[in-house]
């Protein structure tokens, strides 16, 4: 038999038979005893690497920009301060007064007591001496104006009888304000209580400055305060601070418009308020800092890698960035969030915040 055929018939059939007893002893040991060949890939751990940043030079421009409209003061309510008939008005509804002006006189009477019996040395008898009838006596009371402005529409018509207390008039000062809403965290970089603010008209006159510069406690009080001849202010519940929905929480923060510059109640405005800036300062971003009024913290990472809580003193702040006066160094390296806080995506407006 050649070697060829020996090869075909005896050697290459052997060969096939045990690759195949190979395969299936590899396929039975996988089956019943797993892999025996180490798995070096990187398994999933669910931790998310602290994002760092490093602390460099800046500059922050506090510069706050606020919407809002241009608003009456609100008007003075005149009530009638005793009983009476309103006999006499002095003006007319639409008519300018100043405080103290004369609006409307009301006629009170009052009943007098009985007069005494005659002849106090006697004791007269109740024929010879009765208790004589005795008129009212009347007086006149002039109500006047509680402050300067417009006079409105009465609420009451001559020759009404009214009780003490009652509604006669509204005065609606001519005085106009700014106002806007302030979202709690941006009262922060507002601390200094006098400062300005610029308005802008799109439409109306140059921007001016306005002074007397407010912020209240609450924001969007609905009191219904309008006197009986205007409407509701419809910017009432539609004017939001920047940033901020409709129904967001705030303060409302207001300024005087300065005699002479002609504005209308409704105007839509923007209000920017310089609050002051720092050139070529150490700053970071004001997510990496626990505290941004005064003194605050920072966790500085050292070559280790370490989080090393890092007490700092702040500065000015632009809401997105904020100014370390000391207790860290330029190129410091820094979590970019406060450690066990979420950072919340920026939208671009207002102050960057987490919980």
């Amino acid at each position: 038999m050649s070697q060829r055929r020996v090869f075909r018939r005896i050697i290459l059939p052997s060969a096939w038979l045990v690759i195949g007893a190979l395969i299936a002893v590899s396929l039975v040991k996988l089956a019943f005893t797993g892999s025996s060949v180490a798995d070096d890939r990187l398994l999933p751990t669910g931790e998310v690497p602290a994002e760092s940043i490093m602390a460099e030079m800046g500059t922050v421009d506090n510069t706050l920009s606020i919407s809002g409209s241009i608003k009456l003061d609100e008007p003075q309510q005149l009530n009638a301060p005793i009983d009476g008939v309103v006999n006499w008005a002095f003006v007319k509804p639409g008519d300018q007064v100043s405080t103290g002006d004369r609006i409307f006189q009301i006629r009170a009477a009052s009943q007098p007591d009985a007069l005494a019996p005659a002849g106090p040395e006697q004791e007269p008898s109740v024929a010879d001496n009765p208790q004589r009838a005795t008129e009212p006596a009347v007086t006149y009371h002039d109500v006047y104006a509680p402050t300067t402005g417009k006079v409105g529409k009465f609420a009451i018509e001559l020759n009404d009888e009214i009780t003490k207390g009652s509604a006669l008039v509204a005065v609606q000062p001519q005085n106009f304000k700014a106002v806007g809403t302030i979202s709690p965290l941006d009262r922060y970089r507002l601390m200094d209580g006098t400062l300005e603010a610029e308005i802008t008209i799109d439409g109306g006159p140059e921007p001016f400055t306005c002074k007397g510069l407010n912020v209240g406690d609450v924001a969007m009080d609905t009191v219904d305060s309008a006197s009986p001849d205007q409407d509701s202010d419809p910017w009432a519940n539609q004017m939001s601070a920047e940033g901020q929905p409709e129904n967001a929480s705030g303060s409302e923060i207001s300024c005087d418009v300065p005699k002479g510059i002609v504005v209308f109640d409704g105007l839509s405005m923007r209000m920017a308020i310089d609050a002051g800036s720092a050139e070529q300062v150490l700053t970071v971003p004001v997510t990496a800092v626990r505290g941004l009024v005064g003194q605050g913290a920072v966790w500085r990472l050292n070559e280790n890698g370490e989080q090393i809580r890092t007490a700092v003193e702040l500065g000015v702040t632009d809401g997105k960035i904020i100014e370390v006066k000391s207790g860290l160094d330029a190129g410091a390296e820094v979590l970019r969030y406060v450690p066990g806080t979420n950072p919340v995506p920026d939208d671009g407006q207002g102050m960057e915040i987490y919980p």
